[in-house]
């Protein structure tokens, strides 16, 4: 078995005697061993959808064999609804009504291959896990200036919650406020840790854009890209959703 000792963000080393595919594979099958660079700096409840609760961890730090994890274990709850739908012999009216209600706009996200391009000290890697499972997975930068009132903030590159946190009409969702409790807690680093001012940005997927107005973000327009819309949030409602003044 291979060991890699990871020392950090900035001097994080890859196998150059292997493609990527390749490399994902050992990982995945425990030949190759990553040292986690990582550290716990949250823990709390999560509850589900039948008010039963579990403890949760969130690891801060680059983490690529959890981002492996995601891959397959996220990929195969996909797979698995995608054959249950199959299954009902569904008409196309039914199925294209159905798949409206399922939030996978990142179902093609590859977080193995974000781990091997954001490793920057500019950037800060938070997963959610219970279960021995990860239930959301967030990646920020840092600093961006604010375009409210220019201060230095942090950007949302990728923020997702596991395809069972979320609703869709086939199978129930297991727990609830996933990605709320991921942001939150990236908020609270970037205050304390990186000192940063409260407030934070990102480009929303279409099925995320109502969430992030009803946290109390705001629309930018020009900084829209595409179907991305582009949010932040101000920096009191920041602080009203951390409890911080």
């Amino acid at each position: 078995m291979w060991v890699i000792v990871l020392v950090s963000f900035k001097n994080v080393t890859m196998p150059n005697c292997m493609d990527l595919e390749s490399l994902r594979k050992k990982i995945d099958s425990g030949e190759i061993t990553f040292k986690k660079n990582v550290g716990i700096i949250e823990s709390g409840q999560l509850v589900d959808v039948k008010d039963k609760s579990s403890t949760y961890e969130i690891a801060h730090g680059w983490d690529i064999v959890t981002s492996v994890q995601i891959d397959r274990e996220w990929g195969a709850y996909y797979l698995r609804l995608f054959e249950i739908i199959k299954s009902r012999n569904y008409s196309e009216k039914e199925i294209e009504e159905i798949f409206s209600k399922i939030q996978n706009e990142d179902v093609h996200w590859d977080w193995f291959n974000k781990s091997v391009a954001y490793r920057e000290d500019c950037y800060n890697w938070f997963y959610l896990i219970a279960d021995e499972k990860p239930q959301g997975a967030c990646l920020i930068y840092h600093p961006k200036s604010s375009l409210i009132d220019s201060n230095d903030i942090f950007y949302i590159e990728f923020v997702a919650v596991a395809p069972w946190n979320r609703s869709n009409p086939i199978i129930k969702k297991k727990y609830k406020g996933v990605g709320t409790i991921l942001i939150k807690c990236a908020l609270k680093f970037s205050i304390d840790a990186l000192g940063l001012k409260p407030g934070f940005s990102l480009n929303a997927l279409p099925q995320a854009e109502e969430y992030y107005k009803r946290i109390g973000m705001l629309r930018f327009p020009e900084k829209d890209n595409g179907k991305l819309i582009y949010f932040e949030m101000p920096r009191k409602t920041c602080a009203e959703m951390i409890g911080k003044p």
